[in-house]
């Protein structure tokens, strides 16, 4: 086996190590965040300073969330708001030609 094999194999164990790192962090903050909402609570124990980074990196991916919701909810009403305007104003203007086109490309 050549020095390249063993690098490819070994770069694929470290990508997919990584990736499954990512998915576990990924659920623990979102199971963080449902249990406690966007107020969890960061706890330090100076005798365990490994349970201690990972409870500041769950707290830290909890307030990122939280933020990342608080910015989503006025944006996502905005762009339902401006497609249901969108909606109105085409049954408003709508022609018998326009409809026919409409139905003709997307009601194949």
């Amino acid at each position: 086996m050549e020095a390249t094999d063993l690098n490819s194999i070994f770069s694929g164990f470290l990508k997919l190590a990584i990736l499954a790192g990512g998915v576990l962090y990924a659920g623990l903050v979102l199971i963080s965040y449902r249990t406690n909402g966007p107020h969890y609570r960061l706890r330090i124990d100076r005798k365990d300073p490994a349970r201690s980074a990972e409870r500041l990196l769950v707290w830290l991916g909890v307030k990122a969330l939280a933020l990342l919701v608080r910015i989503a909810v006025p944006i996502y009403g905005m762009l339902a708001e401006a497609s249901a305007e969108v909606g109105e104003w085409f049954l408003r203007h709508r022609t018998p030609e326009t409809q026919a086109s409409i139905r003709s490309r997307f009601l194949r």
